[in-house]
């Protein structure tokens, strides 16, 4: 009689030690709630560990009816909630909220094919400067969604430029021109938004860079005035919308401009030099720890790269004595993607030419293809995935540098670049053609030029591209692109797009 009882009781006893064992993670629920009731109390299981909350995005998507973009090959999740546009990546403390990236002391997971991220970082991210705000009640497992009243004005950064600053004031509401007004009082420039009100606190998370030394923020019946404090006088003011509105660009310029007309011939000489294509800078991506994509027979992007960097810059010597070649790496070291466009920048560098090579997990992709930087990202996924791939290089970076990405804005990049733009588009041209023309005999062909958003090119004072020569992905493309003979064909065939963009160029000048 009592045999039955006592097994019964040891089954139970040893469940939680075989849990234990397993390394199950206990589930919980929480409530997830929008306080304006855009949708009902929804249940969501959330698992535990150490601790931590974890919340699956797929489901949390699913109950709250919030966009979501998942890309399960690279473990990178996009939430849109409202106006408010995250992407995670697992196992990475860096998250992009509207085109600003935060370091977090937590990170998001993957498990069980979906994204798993931690309650408290969708606390933390969503606070009180956001037009959408997430609060956790962990006594009463209550997550509530809610927004900020009225609130249109979510974020204002200040970039120093070379002939100025430049303030980007992020919006959720569709702004005309007519409805933002500048003045300059006192020593404070001031941006007027009539129908603008800010998020609380707003001052506080603006920093003071170039020549604005202090920010307030002036609510005012019907209109938000953000003050700025100048350092120094400003002789030209400009005000640029981005082309979905979300952003609004206030150029500030404090350097006069140089003339350009002369009658003085000698100085009219000089200038003319300053335009000719007599420095030309190449960069070998990756290199040192950062191996770059590694492929077929375990052939290596940053050894391929470097072939050709080599190759091309003893080409164009031979044939151009008088051009001075620059290279950012001629060996197999490590150098920031900041340091690349430094160094071209230090060089007074007249081309930027990045040597990069390719990788999907669809080993049949092959091809090559020639980048420009656009503030627009390419519709195509695999363009968005070569970016994505490339841009991967900062992880390798030392935690100062990846600080100074945080708040860079593409569209304000390519606003500073906008002078080359047109040109590195026609360098992009010239090279992608003698590449498919000189390509083709070996089976590599051509799949076009494409824009992206890549932080090599950002800060680049010069007509800039991006060539990625083939997929190291593809078996035969791998073994092509690891012999010394194809390096050369694809060296002399961007040589020969670097000396038509040169001769059509110089002939303008």
């Amino acid at each position: 009689m009592n045999a039955r009882p006592i097994h019964f009781f040891l089954t139970i006893a040893l469940i939680p030690i075989a849990l234990m064992v397993s390394g199950f993670q206990p589930v919980r629920y929480i409530t997830v709630r929008h306080a304006e009731a855009a949708f009902s109390d929804q249940q969501i299981a959330v698992t535990e560990e150490a601790g931590r909350l974890y919340i699956p995005l797929d489901i949390f998507s699913e109950k709250t009816g919030y966009g979501i973009y998942t890309n399960e090959q690279k473990q990178k999740c996009v939430l849109y909630i409202e106006d408010e546009k995250a992407t995670f990546t697992a196992d990475n403390p860096f998250v992009i909220l509207n085109e600003r990236v935060w370091q977090l002391p937590w990170q998001p997971r993957w498990r069980e094919g979906t994204m798993q991220v931690p309650v408290a970082l969708l606390e933390s991210l969503f606070g009180e400067n956001n037009t959408v705000r997430l609060r956790f009640d962990r006594e009463k497992n209550l997550l509530t969604v809610s927004k900020a009243e009225n609130v249109n004005i979510t974020d204002v950064a200040i970039t120093p430029k070379e002939n100025g600053t430049v303030i980007s004031v992020r919006v959720t509401d569709e702004f005309e021109k007519r409805d933002i007004s500048t003045k300059i009082t006192n020593g404070w420039f001031h941006i007027e938004i009539h129908g603008g009100k800010a998020v609380e606190s707003l001052a506080e998370r603006i920093t003071p860079r170039g020549i604005i030394s202090k920010v307030e923020v002036i609510p005012l019946e019907g209109v938000v005035s953000l003050a700025f404090r100048l350092k120094k006088r400003i002789i030209d003011r400009d005000i640029t919308l981005d082309p979905d509105k979300r952003y609004i660009y206030v150029s500030l310029r404090t350097n006069e401009k140089v003339a350009v007309e002369t009658r003085n011939e000698a100085a009219l000489e000089k200038q003319k030099r300053e335009w000719l294509i007599d420095t030309i800078v190449i960069d070998p991506g990756h290199g040192g720890k950062d191996p770059g994509a590694i492929g077929k027979g375990g052939v290596r992007e940053k050894d391929i790269v470097l072939g050709v960097g080599l190759k091309l810059g003893a080409i164009i010597k031979r044939n151009f004595p008088d051009i001075k070649v620059v290279y950012t790496r001629d060996r197999d070291v490590f150098i920031p993607l900041r340091k690349r466009t430094q160094l071209a920048n230090e060089n007074r560098g007249k081309i930027f030419i990045s040597l990069h090579c390719n990788s999907n997990p669809n080993h049949k992709a092959r091809g090559f293809e020639t980048y420009f930087l656009g503030a627009d990202q390419d519709k195509n996924e695999q363009a968005r995935n070569t970016v994505l791939k490339e841009n991967a290089s900062i992880q390798f970076e030392d935690a100062s540098e990846r600080e100074r990405y945080k708040g860079v804005n593409f569209i304000l990049a390519t606003m500073a670049q906008s002078a080359f733009i047109r040109q590195s588009q026609y360098l992009a041209t010239t090279v992608q053609s003698s590449m498919a023309q000189g390509m083709k005999p070996i089976g590599l062909h051509s799949r076009g030029v494409k824009q992206g958003r890549f932080w090599v090119m950002v800060g680049a004072t010069m007509p800039n591209i991006l060539i990625e020569m083939g997929f190291v992905s593809n078996p035969y493309e791998a073994g092509m692109l690891k012999k010394s003979a194809t390096q050369m064909k694809i060296a002399q065939s961007i040589f020969e797009g670097i000396k038509k963009y040169k001769k059509d160029i110089e002939a303008a000048i």
